[in-house]
């Protein structure tokens, strides 16, 4: 009978074991929180959770959760501290290692809490502002990737469109093509205006960009863009809520379904969502250029490095997205280096 007993309970033994072992291996594991300011299915999110995914997917020895404050989707002030006490609570139960915060919201509501933090790294990505803003210039345990429009980038294509509208750069006294930017009145626009306004656009004459704060004001700064404009520039305009209730969202799709409709002018896009949404063209920073060097500091932080010690970085890549049918609505040529690009990204779209 003792006989019996004792393989089996050596056995009961050994499970106990190797279950200890499991755990205390998950247990060192480290862990990273990634705390998206904006909703799941948000093209850009999916752009940097890719680009984090590129980094990490050969760390065994890493626990990786995400967590959506949704802030595109709600913008009043009540639910933004709600977000904000909801993603302090995940952070202060699951206790990881480093934090990657992504775009403004985020580190103005989540991540100034956590400076100079001893066992907290912080890794910013998506930022439009300054790091100043939020603390993170003089703070030991932060880095990150500034998201920057690509405005060379920009620029060359804006040129490009408006010699395809007879437009020639060397004929002396040909006027300059104007170009108006009209966005919302978000934090990212907001964040931005600056650089926008002091970039050098020759051979292009820039505008004072139109703010407005409701899709009524949008069509009339579109109706009225004929008269003073060139060519438009949009980016944001995802703000927008119906009149019938504050919270309730115009829908993209038909904001910029209605610009590329009425608009007297060729529209490009800024965003990775202009196009999804139905616009013409867009040239965009790469979403996941930003999760992947988010991701890759991480991992330098998770190895003992500090976040003063690892340089900040800024966006260095961009994409092109292209819808054909609206090119073609314009008579606007789609170049093949542009065609090209757009479609080994999977951004062009009939």
């Amino acid at each position: 009978m003792r006989m019996r007993f004792f393989p089996s309970f050596l056995k009961g033994l050994a499970l106990v074991i190797v279950a200890v072992l499991i755990l205390v291996h998950k247990g060192q594991k480290a862990r990273v929180l990634v705390v998206h300011s904006y909703h799941t299915d948000y093209p850009w999110v999916i752009q940097i959770n890719e680009g984090l995914a590129r980094s990490f997917e050969k760390s065994r020895r890493l626990s990786v959760r995400h967590h959506y404050m949704d802030l595109k989707n709600h913008t009043d002030e009540d639910f933004k501290r709600t977000a904000a006490s909801t993603a302090h609570r995940a952070i202060s139960k699951w206790e990881p290692d480093v934090i990657i915060i992504s775009d403004d919201l985020g580190q103005d509501l989540v991540g100034r809490a956590y400076l100079d933090h001893p066992e907290v790294g912080i890794v910013f990505c998506g930022v439009n502002g300054e790091v100043d803003a939020y603390g993170y210039g003089s703070a030991d345990n932060v880095t990150g990737i500034l998201e920057r429009k690509p405005l060379g980038a920009i620029r060359e294509t804006l040129v490009m469109m408006a010699e395809a509208r007879g437009f020639d750069p060397g004929r002396i006294g040909w006027p300059e093509p104007r170009v108006l930017f009209i966005c919302d009145d978000s934090d990212s626009v907001t964040a931005e205006l600056d650089e926008l306004n002091t970039f050098d656009w020759a051979p292009l004459k820039w505008l004072t960009p139109v703010r407005v704060t409701h899709f009524e004001a949008w069509k009339k700064a579109v109706q009225e863009a004929g008269d003073k404009a060139d060519i438009l520039l949009v980016s944001d305009y995802r703000e927008f809520r119906l009149p019938s209730g504050e919270k309730e969202q115009v829908p993209p799709s038909e904001i910029m379904a209605w610009t590329e409709t009425h608009s007297s002018l060729p529209v490009l896009g800024m965003s990775l969502v202009n196009v999804v949404d139905g616009g013409m063209m867009a040239v965009f920073t790469s979403g996941y250029e930003q999760g992947e060097v988010a991701g890759a500091m991480a991992l330098r932080l998770i190895k003992g490095e500090k976040g003063r010690d690892i340089p900040m970085s800024q966006t260095r890549q961009f994409l092109i997205s292209v819808r054909q049918s609206a090119m073609e609505k314009r008579d606007l040529p789609i170049p093949s280096i542009y065609e090209s690009f757009a479609r080994a990204t999977e951004n062009y779209h009939e």
